[in-house]
């Protein structure tokens, strides 16, 4: 293995260039009930495929920065995570409208996703996150302004 490709191996989680984040996560939190809480084992597989972004989205809960938004009365469910520049939209299992996701996750498959998505993923199952109810007549507002 040249140089190059060594440093780059190193500097991706093992086994994700192969893997999609819509085809990972179901796998990696379908063991986890709701309300249940990570073990040692859970975080350690995480951090094989995911590297530092666990840390990151552990930080993310922690800091109540995972929202749930709840149009009224459509009942749209909208998953936002406020970043540290900028609030992302995430779609489940499949989309963040970040810049590490776009790149590292869908062009480059170097990893499943970004912290935000996994950050979702993991609020979701352990029930940690914000619901914010609003109302059908913002909807337009707000999705302009995550995905800007």
């Amino acid at each position: 293995m040249s140089e190059l490709e060594n440093n780059d191996h190193e500097q991706s989680p093992k086994k994700a260039k192969s893997v999609k984040a819509f085809e990972i996560y179901p796998d990696i939190v379908s063991n986890l009930k709701k309300g249940s809480k990570f073990s040692t084992e859970d975080l350690k597989k995480l951090e094989d495929v995911f590297g530092d972004r666990v840390k990151k989205a552990l930080n993310l809960i922690g800091e109540n920065r995972v929202k749930k938004y709840l149009f009224k009365p459509s009942g749209v469910i909208r998953w936002v995570v406020t970043g540290y520049e900028k609030d992302y939209l995430v779609i489940e299992h499949s989309f963040c409208s970040c810049k590490d996701f776009l790149y590292h996750a869908l062009f480059k498959r170097e990893v499943p996703s970004c912290y935000h998505l996994l950050a979702r993923e993991i609020a979701e199952r352990i029930e940690k996150y914000e619901e914010i109810i609003v109302e059908d007549n913002v909807y337009a507002a707000y999705m302009e302004e995550w995905l800007e």
